[in-house]
């Protein structure tokens, strides 16, 4: 009885494995009908692909019958993407790939639960790849979100940048680092992501509401940085090099990556280190602006079967001098230049993340979890060796979704989050309160694929509970606080064409307070300000009606979004007129206000046939927001901007291949608002400059790059510096020189 049921079971296995969908094909060179070895065959859907043989040729499984949408991706060409209808018989599927230079994002991991190609998208992404990471200087990743239309960063001085979306910043805007939430001291709108650039490989924006998959903190849109696929190491070892030094910091990094695979294991480890002296601006040197950063990770995985496991552990330090504005003074380079002085900062942030992908026959689970500790301490030169602040948050967070299989032409999601979090105040000054806070919610996604429409929902119930510790010092006694929100997306991305796409997308999301804001009582130094929180405030909730349209052809991308972004309760930081006796700084009151923000962004590549290896770069955007209650423009709101960039770029010259040269400026409005607390800034232009090539050399891949920022040396004050109202200006001119070595 027992072989004759395992004989069953076995001709059951094999009848499955017969009956699986399959796809076949063969992709070419559209002018040269050549085979493309090499091409990218995915289903998104699924989290499943595969790649052309020697021949072109391409054969996949498919985990399930019903319609399918499959994404053909080649570099140097563009993107193709092909919904199918599958069954029981091989479904034979042949494309022509049309050589472009344009380059567009063919696939968002960040905007939908699953991983969809973006003309099926309904809201605005922007991808940020290794070239504009190879451009941008500093050292954070983030700053090559300085090239993305609708995104600005807020900064504090060279090691700070925070992103600002459409306006919005702080808790509003929500970090992700490989799916995993960046969990920092993120209450400050000056403290930025606690994320080193040898960590990153891809950035990817996605401006406006995401509470659906995100919850609470995603009321302005999501960045995420991702790394490699760790799974994609065929070799028994490969890595690179990343040495990098820019001129108006003297900063000097270097990067270092090793990985391999041995069988079904997979390793990866990344070292970081950076050291930069004050920075110089046209006026001179800003005093005690040295920062110093260490991080390093470890990537481990391992294939069961189908399914996979990865485990990571990263570790990011730095130390920063904290500059005085109100006591500015231009400086020389005395040979005191990396001298770390009081006021200064350290912080460390640790974190452990595990990632699991496990089929369930035609459904797919997927986990990510992660628990992560951020330690920051700052310290006065009354203080000494003991910090004057110690702030440590330690932070648990997990989501599991399950994607379900295609039930005929609907894909869809169901996802559990949760978080837990501990904010602890150690040393003698209290800013903010401790606090634990729990939260959970459950979500559901679904989409509608039809020929040339693809229509999405959902809908996420989120519960947030708050337990205050008792702070005699602020005045604050222990308490709990609790909060629901019911928060949803409807969206629809219509393709009338196979190189124009439509979006539209309505979504609600929230906000809940935080603890700086419920409670603060004292001097902030980051912000230069006196702050004072309301304990009875309320959760913030928006309703943001977005539209984008996409145009692709092999020689020209164009996207043009706009949007509206009603928001009830918006918390902002009023200013009272009073003055700090102790410290001297103006006193703000944490209040709220029914706002709106209303913008627009647009994006224009153009390559002519003509000149192949000639192209122009357009984007700009545009934002104002409004306190719907005085009518007063709403603070930290950028002016509006154009950058353009005029390129050339060709395959081979002489030994060199992949040959790229930018030039171009960006043009920032005045910002001149009389009703805002504002310090007034002029309109500015800045030329940036940036060249790059790649060389072979036996089995090492060399590519030098060249960038200068402010290439003329234009003086201007930042409208998002914290430096702001005090006149202190911008960094000058500054060149950067990065040798990236591959191996």
């Amino acid at each position: 009885m027992r072989t004759s049921f395992i004989s069953l079971a076995l001709c059951a296995l094999a009848f499955t494995a017969q009956a699986q969908p399959t796809l076949r094909g063969q992709i070419t060179d559209q002018e040269t009908s050549e085979p493309l070895v090499g091409v990218t065959v995915a289903l998104p859907a699924f989290d499943t692909g595969t790649a052309t043989d020697t021949d072109g040729r391409y054969e996949l499984r498919v985990p399930g019958p019903g319609t399918i949408r499959v994404v053909f991706s080649y570099v140097g060409y563009r993107s193709e993407t092909r919904t199918v209808a599958v069954g029981s018989e091989p479904v034979v599927l042949d494309i022509r790939l049309a050589p472009t230079f344009v380059e567009a994002p063919e696939v968002t991991v960040t905007a939908k639960a699953r991983e969809s190609d973006i003309l099926s998208t309904p809201q605005s992404v922007a991808v940020v790849g290794a070239a504009g990471l190879a451009r941008a200087s500093g050292g954070s990743a983030l700053e090559a979100l300085d090239e993305v239309a609708g995104v600005r960063l807020l900064r504090t001085g060279p090691a700070i940048a925070k992103p600002v979306i459409r306006g919005l910043t702080a808790q509003r805007v929500l970090v992700v680092q490989d799916g995993i939430r960046q969990e920092g001291q993120g209450w400050g709108d000056e403290h930025g992501p606690e994320i080193g650039s040898a960590d990153v490989d891809r950035i990817e924006v996605v401006r406006g509401p995401s509470s659906l998959l995100y919850g609470s903190d995603a009321l302005g849109g999501v960045v995420q940085t991702t790394s490699d696929d760790l799974f994609a190491l065929t070799d028994a070892a490969s890595g690179g090099v990343n040495v990098q030094g820019l001129s108006g910091s003297r900063l000097g990094q270097v990067e270092a990556r090793l990985g391999g695979r041995s069988g079904a294991t997979v390793y990866e480890t990344r070292l970081g280190l950076l050291r930069a002296g004050d920075v110089a601006t046209p006026d001179g040197l800003l005093p005690n602006t040295a920062h110093e950063q260490r991080t390093g990770t470890l990537r481990l995985g391992r294939e069961l079967g189908a399914s996979t496991v990865a485990l990571d552990l990263q570790h990011f330090q730095s130390e920063l001098g904290l500059f005085e504005p109100d006591e500015f003074a231009v400086g020389d380079d005395t040979g005191g230049r990396f001298e770390i002085g009081d006021p200064h900062q350290t912080i460390v942030h640790n974190r452990v993340g595990l990632r699991a992908k496990v089929p369930l026959g035609e459904h797919r689970l997927n986990l990510v979890t992660g628990l992560q500790q951020n330690r920051r301490r700052e310290f006065s030169e009354e203080s000494g060796v003991d910090p004057a602040l110690y702030l440590r948050l330690t932070t648990a967070t997990t989501d599991l979704r399950l994607h379900h299989a295609p039930l005929g032409r609907v894909f869809g999601t169901v996802g559990v989050s949760g978080l837990w979090q501990r904010n602890e105040t150690l040393a003698d000054e209290t800013l903010i309160p401790g606090g634990t806070t729990l939260d959970g919610a459950v979500y559901l996604a679904e989409e509608w694929v039809l020929p040339t429409l693809t229509l999405s929902g959902g809908t996420r119930l989120d519960t947030r509970r708050l337990d205050v510790d008792a702070a005699p010092g602020l005045g604050v006694a222990a308490q709990t606080r609790s909060y629901t929100a019911l928060t949803g997306a409807l969206g629809a991305a219509w393709q009338p064409r196979a190189d124009l796409s439509l979006g539209l997308n309505l979504g609600r999301a929230w906000r809940a307070p935080v603890l700086i804001e419920l409670f603060g009582n004292g001097v902030h130094e980051g912000t230069a300000r006196f702050e004072r929180g309301d304990p009875d405030l309320v959760p913030e909730a928006s309703l943001s009606l977005d539209g984008v349209v996409r145009y692709l052809t092999p020689h020209l991308f164009a996207e043009v979004s706009g949007f509206v972004n009603r928001i009830g309760d918006y918390i902002f930081p009023r200013l009272t007129g009073e003055v700090d006796s102790a410290s001297g700084f103006l006193i703000y009151d944490y209040a709220q206000a029914d706002a709106r923000l209303v913008g627009a962004e647009f994006r224009l590549d153009v390559h002519p046939h003509v000149a192949h290896g000639l192209g122009l770069h357009l984007s700009g955007d545009v934002t104002a927001g409004t306190n719907r209650e005085t009518g007063t423009p709403l603070p930290f709101v950028p002016p509006a901007r154009l950058t353009t960039a005029v390129e050339y770029r060709t395959d081979t010259f002489g030994p060199a291949s992949a040959v790229e040269l930018r030039f171009g400026p960006t043009f920032t409005a005045a910002q001149r608002r009389d009703d805002v607390d504002e310090i007034p800034t002029d309109s500015y232009t800045v030329w940036d400059a940036s060249a790059s090539a790649t060389f072979a050399l036996g089995g090492v891949t060399l590519q030098p790059v060249l960038a200068v920022d402010n290439l003329f040396d234009a003086r201007y004050v930042d409208p998002l510096s914290r430096f702001r109202p005090f006149g202190v200006p911008a960094p000058g001119r500054s060149v950067q020189f990065r040798l990236i070595a591959t191996f």
